[in-house]
Parts: structure tokens; sequence; C-alpha cells
């Protein structure tokens, strides 16, 4: 990343623009934005850790942990203490304390697929990737959009032989509690599963920036499937090239709220409007507490 940053963005700590960030809300740009400012950090949530969960272990075993690419892929670790490590990760996480026990009960849930979870993204990668000689992971790479003015910051799961792969777990779901007041779970099925619109538009930026075709690896505790061009219209070129537009669209008014804001917080707060429903049920309430400073000086 060379790019000079614009002053009025200094004050923003908005350096740069992502992938992730075209598919956002404008009120979760600009909060994100003030809690990085006050070094606030966002909580985690058990399914978004789930995926987290996979993925590592599922490097560990393809030898992609903590990939760089002047290292490049590695011997990988036996899958027994490579599953171990990754369940390590998942039980050091707190689940949240604001949300009626729902995460938590996710969190004691979970732990029994994750096993299957993890090996089934490590077929799915090695499918995706069985003309490849080599694997590349995940790492920060950036691509420059000429109408935006800063660079635009991403990060590819999995690459190599000419195409790229990104990973999406799929976690049990709830069923209804029973008369005695337990639940059972249900896995998902991943076969035939298209991209969301925000996905779709991730894979657009990638495929811009990489010129590598995208595919879309789901696991679920069942099974794998990759979405791709040649069985997912969402993929096809075409339909890459409108959701990069759509993209650039959001890039164009995150920026143009920062330059009318001038450096002013107060002022970039007074443009748009926050959802205090929403950021109570994704964030809880300390982030609802920051949000409050935000925008009711």
């Amino acid at each position: 990343m060379t790019q000079e940053t614009p002053e009025y963005r200094k004050e923003f700590g908005a350096a740069h623009d992502s992938a992730s960030g075209a598919t956002q809300d404008k009120w979760e740009f600009v909060l994100k934005l003030y809690c990085r400012h006050l070094q606030v950090k966002m909580p985690m949530a058990t399914r978004p850790m789930c995926g987290i969960v996979v993925q590592d272990g599922a490097n560990k075993i393809l030898g992609l942990d903590k990939y760089q690419p002047l290292i490049g892929q590695q011997d990988g670790m036996e899958e027994t203490k490579a599953i171990a490590e990754a369940m390590q990760r998942f039980n050091k996480y707190k689940p949240r304390d604001w949300d009626d026990g729902k995460d938590a009960e996710e969190w004691d849930a979970f732990k029994q697929y994750l096993t299957n979870m993890i090996l089934f993204a490590v077929e799915g990668v090695r499918e995706c990737f069985k003309h490849a000689n080599m694997i590349e992971g995940e790492y920060q790479r950036w691509h420059n959009e000429p109408k935006i003015d800063v660079p635009i910051m991403l990060y590819q799961d999995y690459s190599g032989g000419g195409i790229q792969c990104d990973l999406k777990a799929k976690p049990p779901l709830r069923n209804p509690p029973k008369k005695d007041g337990t639940r059972s779970w249900r896995v998902p099925k991943v076969e035939g599963i298209t991209p969301t619109a925000q996905q779709q538009i991730q894979q657009a930026v990638y495929y811009k920036a990489t010129g590598e075709p995208p595919s879309l690896l789901f696991v679920s505790a069942s099974g794998y499937y990759i979405a791709d061009a040649d069985n997912c219209d969402q993929l096809k070129p075409d339909a890459l090239d409108k959701a990069y537009a759509e993209a650039v669209r959001s890039w164009q008014i995150s920026q143009n709220l920062l330059k009318a804001a001038n450096g002013s917080w107060r002022t970039l707060a007074g443009l748009v409007q926050p959802d205090f429903n929403e950021i109570a049920r994704r964030h809880g309430p300390s982030i609802v507490d920051v949000a409050n400073q935000l925008w009711r000086f």
C-alpha cells in the first residue's frame, strides 16, 4: 500500500476500504470507524468463531497455518493434533452474556460438529485445487480502484493454479424446543447453495483485483459443496462485473460521507441514521453505549 491518505480521512483512521466494507450498512461503517478510533473491540459471536476455527484447523492440516507468500505451503500437521489445537481455540472463546443464553447454547452445541466440519473443509479445499501445484493461504492483499482515493484491502482464503476459493462454514441450526425444554440441532444441507448478495460482492472484488475466477466452498458437518461459474450464475463473469459496480458505488458513498464530514465526528454521525435495535442485537450493550456517545452528543 503506497497511496498517501487524504487529509479528510485521517481523523477517522480511514486509510483504506475493504471488500467486506462494500457490503455493510453505512451506520455500521461509521460505528466501526468510531470503535476503532476509541480502540474499542467489537464483540465476537459463536457462529463466526466457528468459521474461524474450521478454517484454522483446515489450514493446520493443509500446511497453511500462518501462511506467508515467501514461505509458501508447508508440510501439514497431523489431523488429530490440528483438530485438538483448533478445539482449544474454540474453547477459549467466551460466549456472549447479553442475548438470553443463545450464544452460549450454540457454543456448547457446536463442539460436537467441529471435527467433521474441519475434515470436510480439508477435502473441499483439496478438490478445489486438485490441478494446482501449490495452494496459497490467506494473506493481506491490496487493490486500487480509480474512483476511490485509498486502496482496497482484501483477504482471500485460498488461491493457486489461477483460481481462488473462499471457505464458508455452515454451523448447525436450532430445532424448536421439545416439551421438556431440551433442544436438538440439525445440520444444514450445503448441496446447491448459492452465494448471498454480500458474498457475491466480495467475490467480485477478489475477481477484479486478481483476475482469478472465484469459487465458494460451503462446509457443514455432513459434507461440502463447491459453487463456481460452472454451476452458479452469480459467479459468472458478467454477474461479477455487475456486483463489482455495486461495490464501487458503496465505497463512493462512504468516501462522500467522509469528505462531507471533513474530520468532524459530529458531522459524520449526523449524515447517517443508526439502527439502535440492530446495534443491540449484533453487538450488545457495550457497543450501544459507544453508539450513544457517537449519535447523542
